[in-house]
């Protein structure tokens, strides 16, 4: 049984939960019994900790294959009266698309809530997508949460929406709300024990005519509007509007709370109106009219593009057109990346003409300029990407002599490091499995290509590229850098690890089998910590004409160091007489664990960090690095 906090059965106990852990904490007490997810930060702690407490809660979770799979699954359970959760960072929801429309026309029977995490200032993520356009496009409500607190409340009340109105529901919360933590006061975990069956007569899914299907979008819009209905009076929203305020501020969901701490600051409760808002589509007119019509100037603080404001602006031309509504689209405001204190209370000094926020954003960042540095991008001391892409990089040298002759497209995941120095071996690097087919756009233009991808990339959106080169017979080269484990996000299985995510035995499911079964002729598998072997493969994936692949697996570093514990690695060491100073091993490898000696002019090794994988001492050419004495 799992001792987590989240599956206390202690109402009313207050207790310190990560906004993700609160969000699961809300699933349990909501009797949620399909949990699924595809581990992106931030969302991945969702996942974790479900994992981890799934047979103690009594509830199903599995990591699912990617987000779209994720999404049927617990769609399938909806369809069975069961409530059901699935999590996934914002890029995520793109891939989930093709089946979110359709369950949203369709509609659910029992409650179905996807949490959507969105990463403004992109901290972890390609882009700072904000998905709340995905919500309104599908006819989605949408709930945002302005602390753990009510991360975990929300679930289950719109596990209840979802039920009352037939829609799934999103839950969007952002990277600051993910990660921080806060007390959160418990509630009661609700046991719910429904039959689990499909209403062959009464909630039926066919199409049964696409005439019929058609009619379904006029229900869904009846949904939408009942959804407003009751976001107009939904605890979560709140307005303090006394009627003496020229100016207003809405704050929505986790960007209220900066709003208020200016608020605070410069001591002007009673000079601005505020309206905290967690229910950002529909959004409840009524609520925000009055706001309108009781002020002058309105401003609205949100992460991360002007989804609020530009709803706000058009209600304005209708009930206040005196207003003049301020945010991100005006300028008042950046126009991207996260919000935060400094930025809101400069803009609250700008409107109201406050001399208490003297200094702004840029005055800091000047001011620690010369305090901090930037922190170099790079793989951890032992790992195998390291050496796949150091062996890759010397193949490509000998095959085809100019690097720069071969683009190498890279993909989402540790190994995406590539291109940090010294590796600077990677080129491109775009969304979960492009790597593989951008690579066959460019192998027809005539362009050489190698697609690097990992290997549970490769199960999540690999796959249907790969069929695609071998069946049109795109010559193209491709690594899988397998590790043996998601690790980026967290260390989460893949389906080659032979375990689910509630730690079960399963089939294991192997990179190789697949990419035969799809008609790859020439597969090889290698351990790229034997930098000689590892070369060889390459160079033989590099000459083969068609479609070739190569699996460099060895377990990830941090993972290996996890399972030989309590033991310890024996590092190595730098033999000060052997080595003369060539730096090649900082120059073209670049473990973190080599450091230089400004004394005597030699590498040497920290050995606080070595794992001990032995790769440097094959790249050193004056073989000065050894296993250390101990």
């Amino acid at each position: 049984m799992s001792s987590h906090t989240v599956v206390t059965n202690q109402p009313g106990r207050r207790t310190l939960l990560m906004g993700n852990e609160a969000i699961v904490r809300g699933a349990i007490e909501a009797g949620v019994s399909v949990a699924t997810a595809y581990p992106g930060t931030p969302s991945s702690e969702i996942g974790n900790t479900l994992s981890r407490v799934a047979d103690s809660a009594g509830l199903y979770f599995e990591w699912s294959a990617n987000e779209k799979v994720a999404f049927e699954v617990a769609f399938g359970a909806s369809m069975c009266d069961q409530r059901s959760l699935v999590a996934m960072k914002h890029v995520g929801l793109n891939v989930a698309l093709d089946v979110l429309n359709p369950v949203s026309l369709r509609g659910v029977k029992g409650g179905l809530v996807f949490v959507s995490t969105d990463d403004p200032s992109q901290h972890s993520s390609r882009t700072e997508q904000d998905n709340r356009w995905l919500a309104k496009q599908n006819c989605v409500p949408v709930l945002e949460p302005s602390s753990p607190q009510e991360a975990k409340d929300m679930v289950s009340y719109a596990l209840d929406l979802s039920e009352r109105v037939r829609l799934p529901v999103m839950l969007r919360t952002v990277t600051r709300l993910s990660h921080m933590r806060s007390d959160v006061s418990l509630g009661a975990i609700e046991r719910r024990d429904r039959e689990a069956a499909f209403d062959w007569d009464g909630f039926s899914y066919r199409v049964a005519g696409f005439d019929k299907l058609f009619k379904r979008h006029k229900e869904r819009h009846e949904k939408l509007d009942r959804a407003q209905r009751e976001f107009e009076g939904l605890s979560f929203n709140s307005l303090e509007l006394d009627g003496g305020e020229r100016l207003g501020i809405i704050g929505v969901g986790f960007a209220h709370n900066y709003c208020l701490d200016a608020i605070n600051k410069a001591s002007i409760e009673e000079e601005v109106a505020h309206l905290k808002l967690a229910t950002p589509h529909p959004l409840p007119v009524e609520l925000v009219s009055r706001l309108l019509e009781g002020v002058d100037r309105v401003l609205v603080v949100e992460e991360v593009d002007p989804f609020v404001e530009l709803h706000v602006k058009a209600l304005a031309k209708d009930v206040a057109p005196h207003v003049e509504v301020l945010g991100r689209m005006s300028g008042h405001l950046p126009r991207e990346g996260e919000l935060g204190p400094v930025t809101m209370d400069g803009t609250l000094a700008t409107l109201l003409d406050l001399e208490i926020f003297k200094e702004s954003r840029t005055d800091l960042e000047a001011r620690a300029k010369d305090l901090l540095f930037d922190r170099m991008l790079t793989l951890c001391a032992g790992c195998p990407h390291r050496a796949s892409i150091y062996a890759l990089k010397k193949a490509v040298q000998a095959v085809k002599v100019d690097l720069r002759g071969v683009v190498v497209n890279g993909d989402i995941g540790c190994y995406g490091l590539a291109h940090a120095p010294p590796m600077s071996f990677e080129d491109t690097y775009f969304c979960m499995g492009a790597s593989i087919g951008v690579s066959q756009g460019m192998a027809r233009a005539g362009v050489d290509t190698i697609a690097w991808i990992g290997d549970g990339t490769f199960f999540h959106a690999g796959i249907p590229a790969l069929i695609n080169a071998v069946v049109n017979g795109a010559s193209i080269k491709v690594v899988v850098a397998d590790n043996g484990t998601i690790a980026m996000t967290g260390f989460q299985p893949t389906p080659q690890s032979g375990r689910t995510a509630m730690g079960r035995p399963a089939k294991r499911v192997m990179i190789e089998d697949i990419a035969r079964a799809a008609g790859v002729d020439s597969v090889e598998v290698v351990d790229p910590n034997d930098l000689e072997a590892a070369e060889r493969a390459f160079r033989r994936m590099l000459e083969v004409d068609g479609v070739a692949l190569v699996i460099a697996r060895r377990l990830c570093a941090t993972e290996a160091l996890r399972v030989m514990r309590p033991e310890k690695p024996v590092p190595l060491e730098v033999d000060s007489g052997a080595c003369t100073g060539c730096r090649i091993c900082l120059s073209q490898f670049g473990c973190p664990a080599l450091v230089w000696s400004d004394l005597d002019g030699r590498a040497r090794i920290d050995t606080t960090l070595c794992t001990g994988c032995g790769v440097c001492a094959q790249v050193c050419p004056q073989r000065a690095i050894g296993i250390r004495e101990v």
